[in-house]
């Protein structure tokens, strides 16, 4: 019964905002993770030797208490890491993290150049944010304190974006980056992904977090964006991209004419013929974790995969929230049948409200393509970042990684199998509880 309710709840109902989900913060295993990287002198002094780790980081609200906060802890401990001639940048959706803003505040008091934002929805006067307050006085503070020591360019501050910060008008501050000049003897580390800097990305979602690091080009062109979000005003154009030949990140709002890079690369797809490792019987694998999918952008997008679908390819979709009429064009019996879909959330004691869920905004294939202008039967190609495929998402500030080669996109279709074919359990509802008067989605980020 509870499964019907959700998968058709309309929606257009109001939803409080994401990350409020009541988890205790895990502030033992952030300093142990630091702990156990190194000694800070190792990070801190001038003749720093330790490095950090690029790459994929997942997390997993089911799993054990490291692989939860395998994305907080790295993002925390980078931020204890920080020397104080060094400069950190934040871009988050949200800031609900007693640990982090400890960390950010403690980094400021020695030197070190912090600046942060969030999105204005997530501190007012009907939703507070004590988190978010404290930041911004303890960084007042610091600045105090810096100031017969340090040029007024090294003071720090957090501000809040009142809809898009590169739009300067309604949608949503939703990017999730991190920037750190220095880290140790590792220079120019950018992370972006799912992530915001709450204790709900590890305790209540699953999430993924890509590390750049000594990638000097990447960062300076990251922070002529963070610039431009900081100032809070209209900017043209607002969405911008950095490519190279193996990776790509994207900038958003997307607000006309620009290519869609998943609809491109799907547009592009041969379902069979393809040569690549894992490919089944030389059929394309192409697998999905977009969170949140509907609007005409998500029909636009289910279109397509219901194309290759039919064409033969090897389609997986897990999803947390979707349209009702993506759903129902997705489910139809037309054709090859029904696309496989799957739910990946859970209510996890029973009261109807969904308390874990997806949180990726992944795409991946695996297969044969003529996006790069030739016919290439062993293609690879990921997408993730913070971008859902939905109406709100294109018009949001949004950070948008690409990855073409083999190793990333394994990760990703690995990943979402596995949650694909173990998706997480709800525990049947409590008596008592009537499915029609509960709202599953109430502790849940909407878009």
């Amino acid at each position: 019964m509870l499964v019907t309710v959700v998968l058709f709840l309309p929606l257009g109902r109001a939803v409080p905002a994401a990350d409020a989900s009541p988890v205790v913060e895990q502030v033992a295993p952030a300093r142990a993770a630091a702990a156990a990287a190194g000694p800070y002198t190792c990070w801190r002094s001038a003749t720093a030797t330790c490095r950090i780790t690029g790459g994929v980081t997942f997390s997993s609200a089911n799993g054990t208490r490291a692989q939860k906060w395998a994305i907080i802890n790295k993002i925390i401990s980078t931020i204890r890491r920080t020397p104080s001639s060094g400069s950190i940048q934040i871009m988050s959706w949200n800031i609900m993290s007693d640990s982090a803003v400890s960390a950010l505040i403690d980094a400021a008091q020695r030197g070190v150049r912090v600046r942060v934002i969030m999105d204005a929805a997530n501190q007012s006067r009907d939703v507070p944010n004590p988190g978010f307050t404290k930041l911004v006085r303890g960084l007042r503070a610091a600045n105090a304190a810096k100031s017969s020591k340090f040029p007024t360019s090294r003071y720090s501050y957090a501000k809040k974006c009142a809809g898009s910060c590169r739009r300067g008008v309604a949608a949503s501050a939703h990017s999730k980056y991190y920037m750190f000049s220095k880290v140790g003897a590792s220079r120019n580390v950018v992370m972006q992904g799912s992530a915001n800097l709450t204790n709900a990305a590890a305790g209540n979602q699953w999430n993924d977090l890509y590390t750049y690091v000594d990638n000097a080009g990447l960062y300076k062109w990251v922070n002529g964006v963070y610039n431009q979000m900081w100032r809070d005003q209209y900017v043209s154009p607002t969405w911008v991209s950095y490519k190279q030949p193996t990776y790509e990140l994207h900038f958003s709002p997307r607000l006309s004419g620009e290519t869609d890079p998943l609809t491109y690369q799907l547009q592009h797809v041969t379902c069979t013929g393809a040569s690549g490792a894992g490919t089944s019987g030389g059929r394309t694998i192409i697998r999905a974790a977009p969170d949140v999918f509907r609007g005409t952008w998500g029909m636009t997008v289910a279109k397509e995969l219901r194309r290759l679908w039919n064409n033969g390819c090897n389609v997986k979709v897990g999803y947390t929230v979707i349209g009702v009429d993506v759903k129902k064009y997705l489910t139809s019996t037309a054709g090859r049948g029904p696309v496989p879909l799957r739910q990946l959330a859970q209510d996890a004691d029973g009261d109807g409200e969904f308390d874990k869920y997806f949180h990726l905004k992944a795409w991946t294939i695996n297969g044969r393509s003529d996006a790069s202008g030739s016919d290439d039967k062993s293609y690879w190609w990921t997408l993730q970042g913070s971008s859902n495929v939905s109406d709100l998402s294109k018009i949001s500030d949004e950070n948008i990684g690409v990855f073409k080669y083999r190793s990333v996109t394994l990760k990703y279709q690995n990943y979402i199998d596995t949650w694909f074919t173990n998706p997480p359990r709800s525990r049947p509802l409590l008596p008592g509880i009537d499915p029609a008067k509960v709202d599953p989605y109430a502790n849940m980020e909407m878009d």
